[in-house]
Formats: C-alpha cells, sequence, structure tokens
C-alpha cells in the first residue's frame, strides 16, 4: 500500500511539475506573438522604438519641401521618437467587438500620426476593458489619446470573454477570473496548462507565423438576417452599474494622467436600431454621464447603407471606409498630425484626407 501510494505521489509531482515548466514555456512562446493583447504583457525593447528623425532645414530660402520630406515630417510627429514614446502606442482603443472591427490600425495611424493598438475585444463588458486599461498604463505609462468605443456598456459584466487566457499574464486579471468564476480559476491553477485549453491560444499561435492584420469585416449583410431583424420585436438599452463605474474610472484615470479621451458610438444598422426603443435616450444619458473635457464622437448615424454592414451591429471595410470619412473632421485634430507639415504636404499637390478639417476642425466637446 505504501509503495503504490508513493508511486502515486510521485506521478502527480512529475505531473505537476511538468505542467508547470511546459505552460512557463508556452506562456513565454506566445508572449511574442504579433497578436495585439501581447503588447500589453510584452515589454517592449528598445529596438520596437522609432528611431529619432535628424531635423532638417530645406537648403535654401526657396526651396520648398518635397512630398518625401512632409512624409517624413508626418511620420516624426510628437511623440514618434525614441525619446518621447511611451509603450507600444500614441492612439489605444478600447471597446467590446464595434471596437475591435471598427477601428483598423492602419487607419488610425494615418489620421493621427501616432502608433495606435486597438485592445477591442469581442463581447467584452466596460469592467473588462477597464482591466486592460489599468494593465496597459501599469506596464506602459498612459497614451495621447484614448478612443473609448461605449457600447460595452450594454455587455453582461460578468462575462470574461477573451480575458481568462490573459490572467496567466495579469495578476489583475487573474483576481478578476478568481472572482468571476472560482471553479475555472480552480482548474487554471490547478494544471497551469488549462489556462492556455482554448480558442486565443491559437489565434496566438497564428500571431507567431505572420503578423496579425487589421480586423475588419469582410461581408454584406445577408437578406435573410435584414428579414429577421425587420421582424424582430422592440429591444431597451440598458447598462449595470458596475460598467457605468468602470467607464468613468477609465476616463478619469486617464484624464489624470494628461491623456485625451474620445468617446466614439460607431454605426448601428439603420433597422436595428430602429428597433431599440431608448436608441437616442440611452445615449442622452450616457453623455449626461461623462466627465468635463471628453470629446463625443456620435456616428450612430454615419452610415446608413445596407451594403455597408455586416450585421445588425458592425460595419464591413467599406462601411469602415465611410465611417472614418465621417469621423475625420473630429477624430483627425485629437492626433498628432503637425499642422506646418500638413500645410507643407497640401502645397507640395500631396492629397492628405481632410486638410480643412484638420487645420481648423474643432472636435464637438461635453
Amino acid at each position: 500500500m505504501y509503495r503504490l501510494l508513493a508511486c502515486i505521489a510521485l506521478i502527480l509531482a512529475t505531473v505537476t511539475a511538468m505542467d508547470r515548466v511546459l505552460a512557463s514555456a508556452l506562456g513565454d512562446l506566445l508572449l511574442r506573438s504579433s497578436d495585439r493583447f501581447m503588447a500589453i504583457y510584452r515589454p517592449v525593447e528598445p529596438q520596437d522604438l522609432p528611431a529619432a528623425k535628424p531635423d532638417r532645414q530645406p537648403d535654401g530660402p526657396d526651396e520648398k519641401p518635397g512630398a518625401l520630406m512632409v512624409k517624413a515630417a508626418l511620420a516624426s510627429a510628437p511623440g514618434q521618437d525614441a525619446r518621447s514614446a511611451r509603450g507600444p502606442a500614441d492612439v489605444l482603443v478600447l471597446g467590446n467587438s464595434r471596437a475591435d472591427n471598427h477601428f483598423p490600425v492602419s487607419t488610425l495611424q494615418d489620421m493621427t500620426c501616432g502608433r495606435a493598438l486597438n485592445l477591442g475585444m469581442g463581447g467584452a463588458p466596460t469592467v473588462l476593458s477597464a482591466l486592460l486599461w489599468e494593465d496597459y498604463v501599469e506596464r506602459h505609462g498612459a497614451p495621447r489619446l484614448l478612443i473609448l468605443e461605449p457600447t460595452g456598456l450594454v455587455d453582461n459584466p460578468h462575462d470574461l470573454a477573451d480575458l481568462p487566457l490573459l490572467a496567466y499574464y495579469s495578476p489583475r486579471i487573474d483576481a478578476f477570473v478568481r472572482q468571476e468564476n472560482q471553479e475555472l480559476w480552480m482548474a487554471n491553477h490547478a494544471f497551469h496548462l488549462m489556462t492556455f485549453n482554448n480558442n486565443q491560444t491559437m489565434r496566438l499561435v497564428a500571431g507567431l507565423l505572420k503578423p496579425a492584420a487589421d480586423r475588419t469585416l469582410v461581408g454584406i449583410i445577408p437578406e435573410p438576417l435584414k428579414a429577421q431583424l425587420a421582424a424582430a420585436p422592440e429591444e431597451v438599452m440598458t447598462a449595470a452599474d458596475a460598467n457605468w463605474q468602470a467607464l468613468d474610472r477609465i476616463i478619469r484615470s486617464a484624464q489624470a494622467q494628461g491623456t485625451r479621451v474620445a468617446v466614439v458610438i460607431t454605426p448601428y444598422f439603420p433597422t436595428y436600431a430602429g428597433k431599440l426603443k431608448n436608441f437616442d435616450a440611452f445615449f442622452a444619458e450616457m453623455k449626461s454621464r461623462l466627465p468635463s473635457g471628453v470629446t463625443v464622437i456620435d456616428a450612430r448615424r454615419a452610415v446608413d447603407k445596407d451594403e455597408l454592414f455586416m450585421d445588425a451591429l458592425h460595419v464591413n471595410e467599406d462601411g469602415v471606409r465611410a465611417m472614418f470619412a465621417a469621423l475625420e473632421p473630429d477624430l483627425r485634430p485629437l492626433g498628432s498630425c503637425p499642422v506646418e507639415a500638413i500645410a507643407s504636404l497640401t502645397a507640395a499637390g500631396t492629397v492628405v484626407g481632410t486638410v480643412a478639417g484638420t487645420v481648423a476642425g474643432t472636435a464637438s466637446t461635453h
């Protein structure tokens, strides 16, 4: 009997040791993934920072800057060199899937002249966005601009979405998982490899093989779904107190650290919006709750053509382009594009978005 118990104990010890070793190796490996969430927990290496660009003056008083010089000036906007870089992003995006799919990093970088990081997470309530924000700021400092897509307010504040895997890297998220799902937390701590037993691990592995692409959606809302939405009953938008409190905590934390905050409400499919009885009242209440100094960009109705939507809550890639055309006059001035460079670029004959909106536009401020 004693030998049997000793063998069982030895087997358990061996399995536990192997679990710890393999989980540690896998965690370190996935940390190298290009997946956007790993940017929070991956230390910033000196080679990852943008190189400082030397200033160059025109050779003569009559020399006008060429297009290449102007593009270099745009690329070296304030905050873009190694001396003033603060973590992997100048512009950070938070929210649920409507943030994830509606704010492609490449477009944001062009519009704001800053490095962008999209931390939108499908199905994530605002309480989860607050955890991601706090982890990011703790490790990298606050970005210059925070874009919040606020409709995570209506998501269940107890949903964990894709958060559990990140608990391996974050004590804060680990404590939240323990609070919300004790059984899951105990299983993950009994066998650490269980933390990686999910679809997110496969996404991270894919990020090891090739750079992660923008997550805009391709396709057009199908006719059966349109008919289903037309026949659906009316709904009421509601938000839990925990989400309201998380939104306030994110904004006040950002403002306290000198970060500009823009709350951007992205488009809804018109038929679905018509089924929301308090569609306007809900967002009017949200605006009334925001601290002063927050820029509100209400683009709920900025896109209205059926062919620009993927489903009731998401526009497709063409819809994203249409949305950004509507956002540009209010969003671009919040970025870091130098006015002098934009003016020179215009003089050089190169089109850079809506220059008038960049130079003279002002965002509506709550």
